[in-house]
């Protein structure tokens, strides 16, 4: 009897543990911006999205004046090594990946460039104002802490010249990707003037992890119209909403 006892627990541990590693392997739920995919319910799809509705650093923020604290941030350090490899239409954004050896430093740590990505209009603000678009520069170190750099789109009457590339490789349609045919280093769309505000906050996107260390810079770039639209056609709008700040330090 003692022995059957024992092969019960040891056969519902083994269930147990394996009904475990299932979920952690079951496919994350669709997700989107608009409908029942929509920001709002992003925390009622899968419960691996809850940090979308409890974390308390979210991001995207609005960065306001009355807000930043000048803490004299060290400077960033740009190295532009290679070119990006493909611009990819992944159903959320227009992602450009980019081959290894583009990395930042950045408080003493380095970090390598993996892709930038588009939203319409931008997620983050800047006293208030909302940009017709963002890109989103994607970065992990050694240890995987992310850290993105994120740029602001003005609309100007002159096209972006590396816009113009990308956009001679556009991926149209959900799960393309292209390969890109003219050389764009990883920083080549950045402002010359590349003073930023910093902070602590999390993916736009879910699951929503927290811990992603912010970089906004200040100064946006230029597009023109059609340029822009190009984008919304095949992204819309695929930006989510401002995010509470719950007293988050933004530095500058």
């Amino acid at each position: 009897m003692k022995k059957t006892m024992i092969y019960i627990c040891i056969v519902a541990v083994i269930a147990l543990l394996l009904s475990n590693s299932d979920k952690k392997h079951e496919k994350l739920a669709h997700w989107g911006y608009a409908g029942k995919e929509a920001p709002i319910n992003w925390a009622n799809l899968d419960a691996r999205y809850n940090m979308c509705k409890d974390g308390k650093h979210q991001s995207p923020i609005n960065i306001t004046r009355e807000d930043i604290i000048d803490s004299n941030l060290g400077d960033v350090t740009y190295y532009d090594d290679s070119i990006a490899s493909n611009f990819e239409n992944n159903g959320h954004t227009l992602k450009v990946n980019f081959k290894s050896g583009n990395m930042i430093e950045y408080a003493s740590k380095e970090y390598a460039l993996l892709q930038m990505h588009f939203h319409t209009p931008s997620e983050n603000q800047i006293n208030g104002k909302s940009f017709p678009m963002e890109a989103h520069f994607v970065h992990k170190d050694s240890k995987g802490n992310l850290l993105v750099i994120a740029v602001m789109f003005e609309i100007t009457d002159d096209s972006n010249v590396i816009i113009s590339k990308l956009l001679k490789n556009l991926p149209s349609k959900v799960g393309d990707k292209k390969d890109l045919k003219a050389d764009i280093y990883g920083y080549d769309i950045l402002p010359e003037d590349r003073d930023f505000y910093s902070f602590d906050g999390s993916l736009t996107t879910p699951p929503c992890s927290e811990g992603v260390k912010w970089i906004v810079l200040k100064n946006p770039v230029n597009i023109s119209v059609s340029q822009l639209e190009k984008f919304k056609n095949i992204m819309q709008e695929n930006n989510r909403p401002i995010q509470e700040q719950n007293n988050r330090y933004i530095l500058e």
